[in-house]
């Protein structure tokens, strides 16, 4: 994903559907994700739209920052597009290259094109198009002026598409040796002259790129809802996958028949040595649970280690009904580890302790992992001891129903005030239904409101506390705006990339990140 860096410049290869900035506190743009991830701080100097990929580049000091925009004014960059249209220029009456200045919003704007011998997709026309200085959707409107709109540029007319099919291959920066460039994503090859499964999968890699892997070898590879016709999503957990299928109207049988395909092609791109393919079942109280287990190729290991940012969790991809390790909670853990030293932490619902190992690891006072299920705190253990953290008693694991120990907390607060040490940072990720130990039920939707009340109170000054649940279809504004009732602060966090917001589709997972002024 990067493809060039020295002291001012850092140029990465952008996938699909990733905004170049974040458009509010919660979202990851590229350049906020970068400082999340790899912590590599950057200055924004040109823009992609969020449906452009390719070449983004960006500054690395304040100082070249003000170079660039003298670059720019001055024309010193080369940016080279590439792009598809259904539309043949030879038909519109257009000479093989051609040149538009049609001024943008009272600018001046110039952009060069050229048709590409090498035919597209499925009978679609490839275009080169270059300019120096880009103005807004610089390329997409002189396309469009040009009778040759881009496909899937649903803003200036271009054919329907599941993504736009506009990527910036080349940069050529003053004092940068070597033309910078980016490879074709795959849906440029699949566009039309595929299946409707295999473009869909192609777009998947056009809007995951290498950015997960660069992290952690374990991210989603397909989420519910990207395969049209197909309700399943697929993980990578090092070199095996994990097939979640919620068809079911899909016999065992035909569920792998359906699902195969999907994942030798998923596998040819991760070197998977096999999969994993779990059907889910409804039962009478809507609780998903696993209905059956197929196993394809090399069996796993009974505990797989897979890693993130440097740190081990053990899974279990055949035995457990969740392998242990919430792929859509990186970008949460991520910001905890920035702001876990010197804090006192409760992990509420901890299911395997990710959270509380990601927080000791990066400097946590004291983690309270709290879950009623004992098999789970020996897990979380576990991950302790794989991370060298289950030495100074700095983890305590607690088997206990979490309303209960908040609870007792505000109790010891309420009975010694002075004396009660508040909590720094709560993380409070319940199940969306569960079964409680004395024959009780848990929903979300109905203990949500009480939560949030216990945690508020519980929080010190300066305090954080992440809400997140996985009630899909659940009502997102009512969830946020609890939480804005009790908190300073309330951002909603966007889910990571590979775990897109798609169109016609609910929302599966859902974060806040909630602060005490």
């Amino acid at each position: 994903m990067i493809l060039y860096q020295d002291n001012d410049w850092l140029a990465v290869d952008k996938p699909t559907g990733l905004a170049t900035h974040g458009g509010h506190p919660g979202e990851l743009g590229a350049a906020e994700w970068l400082a999340l991830h790899l912590d590599l701080e950057t200055y924004v100097v040109s823009r992609l739209d969020v449906g452009t990929s390719g070449v983004l580049w960006l500054a690395r000091t304040r100082e070249a920052s003000a170079r660039a925009q003298r670059i720019h004014e001055e024309g010193g960059a080369l940016k080279t597009y590439t792009f598809l249209s259904a539309v043949d220029a030879r038909a519109v009456g257009l000479p093989d290259a051609w040149t538009r200045d049609d001024p943008l919003d009272d600018h001046p704007a110039q952009t060069s094109f050229r048709r590409d011998p090498e035919p597209g997709p499925g009978g679609l026309v490839r275009y080169v198009a270059e300019i120096t200085r880009g103005r807004r959707h610089q390329v997409r409107r002189h396309a469009a002026l040009s009778n040759i709109p881009i496909l899937g540029d649903d803003d200036y007319g271009g054919a329907p598409a599941g993504r736009l099919y506009l990527h910036c291959a080349a940069v050529r920066w003053p004092g940068v040796a070597q033309e910078v460039r980016a490879p074709l994503p795959p849906s440029f090859a699949v566009a039309r002259g595929a299946t409707e499964a295999e473009r869909d999968e192609a777009l998947c890699r056009d809007r995951r790129g290498r950015w997960a892997a660069q992290v952690s070898d374990c991210w989603r590879a397909v989420h519910r809802g990207e395969i049209a016709g197909l309700d399943a999503a697929v993980d990578v957990y090092g070199s095996w996958l994990r097939a979640l299928c919620w068809d079911e109207s899909l016999a065992p049988d035909d569920a792998v028949a359906r699902l195969q395909p999907l994942l030798d092609a998923v596998g040819a791109n991760t070197c998977a040595r096999g999969a994993v393919i779990r059907g889910h079942r409804q039962n009478p109280h809507q609780e998903s649970l696993p209905g059956y287990t197929r196993v394809l190729g090399e069996p796993p290991p009974a505990q797989l280690v897979v890693t993130e940012h440097g740190l081990r969790y053990g899974v279990d991809l055949t035995g457990a009904p969740h392998p242990g390790l919430f792929l859509d909670q990186r970008d949460a853990r991520r910001r905890v580890a920035r702001v876990a030293a010197g804090r006192r932490m409760a992990n509420l619902f901890a299911f395997t302790c990710s959270f509380s190992t990601v927080a000791v690891a990066h400097g946590a006072e004291v983690a309270f992992s709290v879950d009623t299920a004992r098999g789970c705190l020996r897990d979380g253990a576990a991950n302790f001891a794989l991370n060298g953290l289950d030495q100074g008693g700095r983890g305590k694991f607690i088997q206990e129903d979490a309303r209960r120990w908040l609870a007792r907390q505000q109790r010891a607060q309420a009975g010694n005030p002075e004396t009660f040490r508040p909590l720094d940072l709560v993380v409070c990720d319940p199940p969306v239904f569960s079964s409680v130990k004395d024959g009780g039920r848990f929903s979300v939707s109905r203990e949500w409101s009480a939560l949030a009340d216990a945690v508020a109170g519980l929080l010190a000054p300066g305090g954080v506390a992440v809400f997140a649940n996985n009630h899909r279809g659940g009502d997102h504004t009512r969830y946020r705006d609890d939480l804005r009732e009790r908190f300073d602060h309330v951002d909603d966090l966007r889910p990571p990339l590979d775990f897109p917001l798609l169109p016609d589709q609910p929302r599966d997972v859902r974060t806040f990140w909630c602060r005490r002024s």
